[in-house]
């Protein structure tokens, strides 16, 4: 009898520790950067009757606002996320299926908008 409730003590800690486990959501899981589409450069953003330069650095997951530095970049596996360095609220999100070849549409701040690539005319 004793020999039975150890038996399924050590089942039950077994299966509670599977149970216990961090999973890991796919879709927090971004491809690899030479699968996606090339979203790295510079774009223009036009906020609150001002124009903003964003530059986007995949390799190093950074991102210059108006040459400064202050965004961090987030990929998952639909899209990228720019975010202040010294927040946790997120700034602007872009879904790799709405990028173009000149223009991106996203959201920045909960707004829809639209990124210009820089240096083309649409």
């Amino acid at each position: 009898m004793r020999h039975q409730i150890v038996s399924l003590s050590i089942l039950f800690l077994f299966l509670f520790s599977i149970g216990c486990q961090d999973k890991k959501n796919p879709a927090d899981t971004a491809p690899e950067t030479s699968r996606l589409p090339a979203f790295g450069g510079e774009w223009v953003l036009e906020w609150e009757n001002k124009t903003h330069i964003i530059k986007i650095q995949p390799e190093d997951q950074t991102v210059l606002w108006n040459g400064t530095e202050g965004l961090s970049l987030e990929l998952d596996s639909v899209g990228i996320r720019l975010r202040p360095s010294d927040e946790e609220t997120i700034k602007g999100y872009f879904l790799y299926s709405d990028l173009k070849p000149k223009s991106w549409i996203g959201t920045w701040e909960n707004r829809v908008v639209r990124l210009i690539r820089k240096g083309t005319q649409e």
